[in-house]
């Protein structure tokens, strides 16, 4: 029997394009091979995050093709997406948690929500387009089968109220569930970034009890909102974490108080700044009590030329110090990916010196370094640099304007690459060529550097209180080198660690 007689054309097909679409994607120089990313096509936020009989779950928005019911056309439509790990680190892709259905009951997509925290059964929250809040729950271990409430939407769109329904989120606490759904509200004196708040019993029958918080123009703008919402306590306070969408894409959370149905933030900060691409937040608490969290990594080019797009986030662990503060710092699971150590300690850098640390890095590695840099302006390193410097990519600490910055102004030859002020490019007035965030060395407190390459990924964390997520897109195969820098004043590298990465994606 010949091959030919084992496949029919369809299916023969069907196996030869599948085998041309993995050989495209091993060539890509783009592609991450130790961060979590969609098997083909784009994804983008993440949702319901749980962490279920030993295993870590993430379900996100991914599209597939629908009948449109014009002719034979289709149209792409939102869809859960489902993936699973026992370590943070390896995942197994199952089939779509939820999809949209041509029987008319939720013919637009699925879209944006979470995992209801704490609930007595696996339960699903999230947004219909049009309809308005669905719920589905779970009896199944490898939660790959849900069932939707026959009663959905449970919370329907009602233009006529104050609130408004858009993508929720939820959590069980005493025998009652609660929902934040939207974001924004129509109260006067609530304008800006708002939700609202409902309580059930059941989850079919919801009780609205006002706006949840009232946001202050101290911290952000009015035009400013509280989309794909995430609650949880956390240390001795409660975190409030959210998408923006205006400026769109910048991820923003609360630190406060919970007092009977309102929450009254205390602190407020941003974990994206103008340039960056992390969005869609989501976070679980794991069978060790830690939050972990995943955010959902942007392009910054068309990934329709590439056949994928997107990554979410390395695993953040998110804390409280003793001063209330809050920490974020790379989960120790990764550590298991960490090839031989390239060591190198005691490096002294006079004023304004570069020294290079290595020409041939691994384009996926993990580098960590402390520095004392108490004597310079600015300390940089520089990542996936080629000989003559024209393209690099440098992490800037500036102590005179208490900082860290990403320079991507030569981070990639490609000129379709770009980065647009709010996530949004509308010309080329919108562009920028940093990515900026805030950052102060206490006094006498030494550098602390954790750098993750992935290719066109790069995370950023420093001394456990800032981390930021870039993407970059280097266009020349030697941009590869390392280096290090003392502006202003001398410098010492105390440490310097450089891990080669093992891939966890099979292509």
């Amino acid at each position: 029997m010949s091959v030919q007689d084992v496949y029919d054309d369809s299916l023969r097909s069907q196996i030869l394009a599948a085998r041309q679409l993995r050989e495209r994607f091993w060539a890509d120089p783009h592609r991450p091979r130790y961060h979590l990313l969609p098997p083909e096509g784009f994804f983008n936020d993440a949702n319901g995050c749980i962490y279920y009989n030993g295993r870590y779950h993430i379900f996100y928005l991914a599209r597939v093709p629908v009948p449109s019911g014009r002719n034979e056309e289709t149209t792409w439509r939102e869809i859960w997406d489902h993936s699973s790990s026992h370590d943070l680190i390896h995942w197994v892709h199952h089939p779509p948690a939820l999809r949209p259905k041509m029987d008319g009951s939720t013919p637009w997509g699925i879209y944006s929500g979470g995992a209801v925290k704490g609930a007595p059964q696996p339960t699903l929250i999230y947004h219909v387009p049009y309809q308005g809040t669905c719920v589905a729950t779970s009896d199944d271990p490898e939660l790959v089968e849900w069932t939707e409430h026959p009663a959905n939407p449970v919370i329907p769109v009602d233009e006529t109220q104050e609130y408004v329904v858009m993508d929720p989120c939820g959590w069980y606490a005493d025998g009652t569930y609660y929902a934040l759904v939207g974001n924004k509200h129509k109260r006067p004196g609530y304008e800006g970034d708002c939700t609202s708040l409902f309580t059930s019993q059941d989850l079919e029958t919801w009780t609205y009890e006002g706006p949840f918080y009232q946001s202050s123009r101290h911290w952000t703008d009015e035009i400013e909102d509280c989309a794909c919402p995430d609650f949880y306590p956390i240390g001795d306070k409660h975190m409030l974490l959210m998408h923006g969408h205006k400026p769109y894409g910048q991820v923003h959370y609360y630190l406060g108080e919970l007092q009977g149905h309102r929450f009254i933030p205390q602190q407020h900060g941003r974990m994206n700044w103008p340039g960056g691409q992390i969005s869609g937040p989501e976070t679980m608490l794991d069978g060790r009590n830690r939050r972990v969290f995943f955010g959902w990594i942007r392009e910054a080019r068309d990934w329709r030329h590439y056949g994928w797009g997107s990554t979410m986030s390395l695993p953040r662990i998110l804390s409280l110090d003793g001063e209330g503060q809050l920490r974020i710092e790379p989960a120790e699971e990764l550590k298991q990916l960490r090839r031989p150590v390239q060591a190198r300690d005691g490096v002294e850098l006079s004023a304004n010196e570069t020294v290079t640390m290595a020409e041939n890095a691994d384009p996926c590695s993990e580098i960590d370094l402390e520095a004392d840099i108490t004597a310079a302006s600015q300390f940089v390193l520089t990542v996936r640099q080629t000989p003559d410097g024209r393209e690099e990519t440098p992490i800037v600490i500036c102590r005179e304007t208490n900082t860290i910055r990403i320079d991507l102004e030569r981070s990639t030859l490609d000129e379709a690459v770009r980065y647009p002020r709010d996530g949004v490019l509308r010309g080329d007035g919108d562009l920028v060529l940093a990515q900026e965030a805030p950052f102060a060395l206490k006094e006498g407190e030494s550098l602390h550097l954790q750098v993750f390459l992935d290719r066109s990924v790069l995370e950023v964390f420093v001394n456990g209180r800032q981390c930021l997520a870039q993407r970059i897109y280097p266009s020349r195969s030697d941009s590869v080198g390392l280096s290090v820098a003392a502006v202003g004043g001398q410098a010492r590298l105390r440490r310097w660690r450089l891990w080669s990465m093992l891939p966890t994606n099979p292509w």
